[in-house]
C-alpha cells in the first residue's frame, strides 16, 4: 500500500494580508458584539469578501475566534515569559511598561475581557482555550517569584501559586474598570502603586 504525506502549503503574502484583515474586523466585531452576537456573514461584509472566503482562511467560527484571542493571548505569555526569565524584583518591575503598552489597544484588551466572560463555562467554545492560557500566565508568575525567593529577595512564606493568582486577578480587575471608566481610571498609575505594594509584601525580611 502507497503512502501519502500531506503536504502543507505556506500561505502566500496576499494570504497573510486577508487574514490580518479578517483577524482585525473581528476583533471589533467581537469586542462589541461579542462572540455569540456576531456572524461570519458580518466579518466577512466588513472586509468586504463572502463567507467561504474566511472559512477558507479559519475553517470555522471557532478557527477564527481562536485566532483573534490568541493575538493577545501570545502577546501577555511572552511577556510573562520574559519576566519569569530575569525572574525576582526586576521581573516584577517590568509589569508597569505592560500595562502602558496596554493602553495603546484597548480594543484587543475590551476583546478579550468579553470573550473570557463568554467562556466561562465549560462548552464554551474557547473555554480550554482561557484555562491553558491562565494556567500559562500562573506558571510564569510562580517562576518569577521563586526566583525572587531564591535569591533572598522574596520572603521565603510567601506561596508562589497563590500570589501568581492574586497578582494576575489584580492586573484582570484594574483592566477592567479603566475599560469601563477610562477618564476615571488611570490604568498604568494604578498598576505602578500596585507594584510598589507588591514589592513591599513580598520583600525579604532577613
Amino acid at each position: 500500500m502507497s503512502q501519502h504525506t500531506e503536504r502543507r502549503v505556506a500561505p502566500s503574502p496576499r494570504g497573510l494580508r486577508r487574514r490580518e484583515q479578517i483577524v482585525g474586523a473581528a476583533l471589533e466585531l467581537f469586542a462589541s458584539g461579542g462572540y455569540r452576537g456576531t456572524g461570519i456573514t458580518e466579518v466577512a461584509e466588513q472586509v468586504g469578501i463572502t463567507e467561504p472566503a474566511v472559512l477558507y482562511h479559519f475553517g470555522t467560527k471557532v478557527g477564527l475566534l481562536r485566532a483573534v484571542v490568541e493575538q493577545h493571548a501570545d502577546l501577555s505569555r511572552s511577556f510573562a515569559r520574559d519576566a519569569a526569565e530575569v525572574g525576582g524584583l526586576a521581573g516584577i518591575r517590568q509589569i508597569p511598561a505592560f500595562a502602558r503598552r496596554s493602553t495603546g489597544e484597548p480594543a484587543l484588551i475590551k476583546l478579550f475581557s468579553v470573550l473570557l466572560a463568554e467562556n466561562f463555562e465549560v462548552d464554551g467554545p474557547a473555554h480550554d482555550f482561557f484555562v491553558e492560557h491562565y494556567r500559562a500566565l500562573r506558571a510564569s508568575v510562580v517562576e518569577l517569584i521563586e526566583a525572587g525567593q531564591r535569591r533572598g529577595e522574596f520572603r521565603a512564606d510567601a506561596d508562589p501559586r497563590l500570589k501568581a493568582i492574586e497578582i494576575l486577578g489584580a492586573l484582570d480587575g484594574m483592566a477592567s474598570q479603566w475599560l469601563l471608566d477610562p477618564e476615571g481610571v488611570d490604568f498604568v498609575a494604578a498598576v505602578e502603586s500596585y507594584i510598589v505594594a507588591l514589592e513591599r509584601d513580598l520583600a525579604s525580611t532577613r
